[in-house]
C-alpha cells in the first residue's frame, strides 16, 4: 500500500528536494559530528516551507512531506517542531525546539526563537534567551543545548491545544525518524554497490540483498504510518508512528553499520549524522516504552478509580 499524491504535492516535494539537493552531500573537509546548516535553516523560513500546514489548499500532511525529505540531508535543521507545532502557537517564530526535561539537553535549543517545554499536564511556549539554556559539545549529530529554567514569558498551555503540540511532537520524531533512516538506507546501498570483496560488489551477496530489502521495507512502513498519521492528526496514529519508529530504527542502525565496516565508525565517512540523529531520537519522548504506555492508554483506558 502506498499514497498516491496529490499534483500540488508532488509539485511541494519537487520543490523541496531541489531546494536540498546542495546539501545532499557534504563539502570536503566536512568531518565532525554535528553538521548543522544555518544557511538551509534560513532558506526552509523565507521559502515558506515551515510554515506549509497553514497556508491554503496545504496542511498537516504536507508538513509531514516537507519534514521527512528534509531528514534525508546529512546536514541537520530544524523542520520538525516549526512545520508541525508551530501553527499551533500564534505569534511565536520558528525555529521551535522542545524539551522535556530541566537539566537535560534539548535538540537546536541554541537555535530556537520559541521553546515548547512539554510535561504531562501543560506546555509551556516562551521565547529562550541565553539566560534559560547553556550550549553544550555534542557528539549526537544535533547542536544540543540544556533547559536551565523556563523563559519568565513562558505561556502556560492546557487542554486540547496542549494535547495536539504532545501529539504532533510525537508525529514530528516519528517523521524525522523516516527521513534520517532512509538517509542512512541510501548511502549504505550507495556503499555495497561500489565495494568490492572476494571479486564483486558486497551488494552481489544474498544475505546482504535480503536484510537491505528488510530495511527498505521498515522505512517504506515507518513512513507510510507517519504520513497516516498526519492525515488523521489523532493522538492513538501519532503514537503508532512513533513507537513503530522508534522501535524499528534499531535494526536500520545495526545492519546500515555492520555493512558500512570500519569506514562507518570513521568521522570522515557521514553515516554517523544520520544513526547518531536516530540513537538520540530513540530516547525522545521517553522511547519507545513511553509510546508503547500512551499507545496502550489511549486504545485501552484504564479504569477510573471511584472514591
Amino acid at each position: 500500500m502506498d499514497f498516491e499524491l496529490s499534483s500540488d504535492q508532488q509539485l511541494l516535494i519537487d520543490s523541496i528536494e531541489a531546494m536540498v539537493k546542495p546539501y545532499s552531500s557534504l563539502p570536503a573537509g566536512a568531518h565532525g559530528y554535528v553538521e548543522y546548516s544555518a544557511i538551509l535553516q534560513r532558506q526552509l523560513e523565507e521559502s515558506g516551507f515551515l510554515t506549509i500546514a497553514a497556508q491554503p489548499g496545504f496542511g498537516l500532511l504536507d508538513a509531514a512531506l516537507v519534514v521527512e525529505l528534509v531528514a534525508r540531508c546529512p546536514v541537520s535543521v530544524e523542520a520538525a517542531s516549526s512545520a508541525m507545532i508551530a501553527p499551533l502557537i500564534e505569534g511565536f517564530a520558528t525555529p521551535v525546539a522542545l524539551a522535556w526535561n530541566l537539566n537535560r539537553p534539548s535538540r537546536f535549543l541554541n537555535h530556537a526563537r520559541t521553546l515548547c517545554y512539554i510535561q504531562e499536564d501543560a506546555v509551556y511556549v516562551g521565547r529562550p534567551g541565553p539566560a534559560n539554556f547553556t550550549a553544550i559539545e555534542s557528539v549526537a549529530a544535533y547542536p544540543l543545548a540544556i533547559l536551565t529554567s523556563v523563559p519568565q514569558n513562558a505561556v502556560r498551555l492546557t487542554g486540547d491545544i496542549a494535547a495536539a503540540i504532545r501529539r504532533r511532537a510525537s508525529m514530528g520524531i516519528a517523521a524525522e525518524a523516516a527521513g534520517l533512516m532512509r538517509g542512512a538506507l541510501d548511502l549504505t546501498v550507495k556503499y555495497v554497490k561500489e565495494r568490492r570483496q572476494f571479486g564483486q560488489p558486497l551488494g552481489h551477496f544474498q544475505a546482504i540483498q535480503h536484510r537491505l530489502a528488510e530495511d527498505a521495507q521498515i522505512v517504506h512502513a515507518c513512513r507510510t504510518l507517519v504520513l497516516r498519521s498526519a492525515d488523521e492528526d489523532t493522538a492513538p496514529s501519532a503514537a503508532l508512528a512513533c513507537l513503530y519508529a522508534q522501535d524499528a530504527m534499531r535494526k536500520l542502525i545495526y545492519d546500515c553499520h555492520q555493512f558500512s565496516g570500519a569506514i562507518g565508525l570513521t568521522l570522515e565517512y557521514p553515516l554517523h549524522l544520520w544513526t547518531y540523529r536516530l540513537k538520540y531520537l530513540q530516547g525522545e519522548a521517553g522511547g519507545k516504552a513511553s509510546q508503547a504506555q500512551s499507545l496502550a492508554n489511549l486504545l485501552w483506558p484504564p479504569p477510573s478509580r471511584v472514591a
